[in-house]
C-alpha cells in the first residue's frame, strides 16, 4: 500500500529523515508498519531568516493495509493508467533538426515507436563542442555554427541546468526519468527547484544521445539545414551542407524543426519559402551579478553557507502598471558564471552558466525588461533586428567578443564606473555607462525594478553588485505558428518544436514539447 504524506516541516538543523518518520507516525501510521519512504518533493521555508525550515510531501510503502480514515492528511497514492501508442507510420522517413532538448526527446520518442529519424545539428557533439567553446573563450575564434547556442545539447547544455518549469504536463515525469537514467543527479526527483549542472548535462546529453542510436536514431553533426524543399504547400525534401562542406539532399516529407531561439539564418529561410510566422514578444537587458555570500545572506540570513542549504537561488518579479510592462530575474545561477554567449560574426553577448556544485564565487541572473511583439517595428523580424543591432553595437564598443559592465549603483545615477570590477566573466570588459547602450525604455524599467528590489532585499542593490552586458537571447522574438497536432499552418509535413519555434521557456517545456508533438502528429492510441 503507497500513500502520500504531504507538508510535512522539518528544522534544516534537524535529522530529516527522522522528522519525516516520526511526522508520519504522529499522523496515525505505525512505525513497524512504513517499509520505505521516498521524497517526493522539498522545497525551502525561508521567510523567517532566524527558523528555516524543509517542506516535504513523501511517499511512503506500507507492509500492510491500513484504515486511511483514522489518519490524518494522508491520501492514497492513486495509479494513473497511461494510455498506450503505437506508430502511425513507422516506415516513413523523418528529419529532426536540432539536439537541444526539443530534438532529442522527439527523437526518442520517433525511436520508441520504431521509426528510425535522421537527426542532425548544425553544431559539433558535445565533447567537439566543449573544445570550440573552451578554444573561443581563450581567443576570441568564434565558430558560427558550434558554440554557447549550437551543438549537442542546443542552448541549455551551457546554462545552469535548471529544470524547474511553470507549466503542467503528464510528459514531465518522464523528461526527469530520463535525465536520471542518462546520468543526472536522482535529486532533481523532488528537489523543488531540480538543476542538472553544465558539467553533469553533457554527459546526459551524450548518454541520450547513445540510447537514441542503440534504438535506431542516426545522428549527424556538422550538418547545416540550409534550405526546406516545398512544393504545392508541402515538405518535399531537406538540403543539407554537410560536414564535409557539400550540398546534400535528403528525400523527407516530415521534418521536426528544433532548431534553437537563435537560428537567424533558418528563421530568414524559412520565411524566404513562405513558412508562415508571427512576432512573439521577447526581453532584453544585462546579467546582474554579486558575490555569492551576498545573495546566500540576503536569502538565508544566519543560515547562509549552510551545507544543507547550498547556494541561494532568487526569481524576482517586478510589474510596471502603467506600461503593462514586467521586469524580472531570468536564468538565474547560483554560484555560477557569466559566459560570453555569442553565434554571429560580429555581435556579443552574454547568458549565465553554473555546474552541479553551485559552488563558485560569484551568483548572477539576467535583468531583462519585457518587449512587446511590434514595440520596435511592424516587420516581422523587427525584434531578431533590435537584438542583432544591440549585439553589434556591444562588439563595435568592445572592439572584440567581450561584455560591456556597470556597477549597480552608476547605472542607477548614470556614471561610468571607473574601477576594474570582480566578475566571473572571464572574456575583455569595458566599461561603459548602459543607459546609453538601451533604449530609455529598457533603462527606465530596470532602474525602476532594481530600486524596487533594493527596498526590498538586503544586498541586491550594492557597490558589490554589478550588471555585465547585454543579455539578448532570452527567447526567440518570433513564433512559427502551427495547430492542434504542431504542424505549420501552411506547409505540410514541417513540425516547428521548442524554444525556436516559440513554444517553450527552458530545458523541461522544449523537452515536453518534443514528446508531445511526437505523440500527436506521428502516433495513434493502440
Amino acid at each position: 500500500m503507497k500513500i502520500n504524506v504531504n507538508n510535512i516541516i522539518v528544522s534544516i538543523e534537524k535529522n530529516q529523515d527522522r522528522e519525516i518518520e516520526k511526522e508520519i507516525v504522529k499522523r496515525g501510521i505505525q512505525k513497524e508498519n512504513i517499509e520505505k519512504v521516498v521524497w517526493a518533493k522539498r522545497s525551502i521555508d525561508s521567510r523567517k531568516k532566524s527558523d528555516i525550515k524543509f517542506v516535504y510531501n513523501v511517499e511512503a510503502t506500507l507492509k500492510k493495509e491500513i484504515d486511511l480514515s483514522k489518519t490524518k492528511n494522508i491520501s492514497l497514492v492513486k495509479e494513473t493508467e497511461k494510455i498506450k501508442r503505437k506508430a502511425l507510420n513507422k516506415d516513413e522517413e523523418v528529419l529532426v533538426v536540432g539536439t537541444g532538448p526539443a530534438g532529442l526527446f522527439a527523437a526518442l520518442r520517433l525511436v520508441e515507436y520504431g521509426y528510425r529519424p535522421i537527426v542532425i545539428d548544425r553544431g559539433e557533439a558535445v565533447d567537439e563542442r566543449d573544445k570550440t567553446v573552451d578554444r573561443f573563450i581563450k581567443t576570441g575564434e568564434l565558430n558560427e555554427n558550434s558554440n554557447i547556442q549550437f551543438g549537442e545539447g542546443g542552448a541549455g547544455t551551457y546554462s545552469d541546468g535548471k529544470l524547474n518549469t511553470r507549466i503542467k504536463s503528464e510528459y514531465i515525469e518522464k523528461v526527469f526519468t530520463e535525465f536520471v537514467e542518462c546520468g543526472a543527479q536522482k535529486e532533481i526527483m523532488w528537489d523543488y527547484k531540480p538543476h542538472i549542472g553544465t558539467d553533469v548535462l553533457k554527459v546526459v546529453v551524450k548518454n541520450l544521445r547513445e540510447k537514441i542510436i542503440s534504438l535506431g536514431g542516426r545522428f549527424y553533426f556538422n550538418n547545416l539545414l540550409t534550405d526546406v524543399v516545398i512544393e504545392n504547400e508541402e515538405v518535399q525534401g531537406a538540403v543539407i551542407r554537410n560536414n564535409k562542406n557539400e550540398i546534400e539532399k535528403l528525400s523527407v516529407k516530415k521534418i521536426i524543426l528544433a532548431i534553437g531561439h537563435s537560428s537567424r539564418d533558418t528563421y530568414r529561410m524559412l520565411h524566404k519559402n513562405g513558412v508562415f510566422m508571427e512576432n512573439k514578444p521577447f526581453a532584453v537587458g544585462a546579467r546582474i551579478e554579486h558575490p555569492r555570500e551576498d545573495i546566500d545572506r540576503m536569502q538565508y540570513g544566519k543560515y547562509a553557507g549552510n551545507k544543507n542549504l547550498g547556494a541561494a537561488t532568487y526569481s524576482l518579479t517586478y510589474n510596471n502598471k502603467e506600461e503593462e510592462r514586467g521586469i524580472f530575474s531570468f536564468c538565474m545561477c547560483p554560484g555560477g558564471v557569466i559566459v560570453n554567449a555569442a553565434s554571429e560574426k560580429g555581435g556579443t553577448l552574454v547568458n549565465g552558466m553554473s555546474y552541479s556544485d553551485r559552488n563558485g564565487r560569484f551568483s548572477n541572473s539576467a535583468l531583462v525588461v519585457g518587449i512587446k511583439e511590434n514595440e520596435f517595428g511592424d516587420e516581422l523580424f523587427s525584434g531578431m533586428k533590435f537584438q542583432e543591432e544591440l549585439e553589434r553595437k556591444t562588439f563595435e564598443l568592445v572592439k572584440n567578443y567581450g561584455a560591456l559592465y556597470q556597477s549597480v549603483p552608476d547605472f542607477l545615477e548614470g556614471k561610468l564606473t571607473e574601477k576594474e570590477i570582480e566578475t566571473s566573466y572571464e572574456m575583455k570588459k569595458t566599461p561603459y555607462d548602459l543607459n546609453k547602450l538601451f533604449p530609455e525604455v529598457i533603462t527606465r524599467n530596470m532602474k525602476m525594478a532594481l530600486n524596487y528590489w533594493g527596498k526590498r532585499y538586503e544586498g541586491f542593490v550594492s557597490e558589490r553588485a554589478n550588471l555585465i552586458a547585454p543579455e539578448t537571447r532570452t527567447s526567440a522574438p518570433v513564433k512559427i505558428t502551427r495547430n492542434e497536432i504542431g504542424e505549420s499552418v501552411n506547409i505540410k509535413g514541417l513540425y516547428p518544436v521548442g524554444e525556436g519555434a516559440g513554444y517553450a521557456g527552458g530545458i523541461v517545456s522544449a523537452a515536453v514539447d518534443g514528446l508531445k508533438i511526437v505523440d500527436l502528429a506521428f502516433s495513434v492510441e493502440e
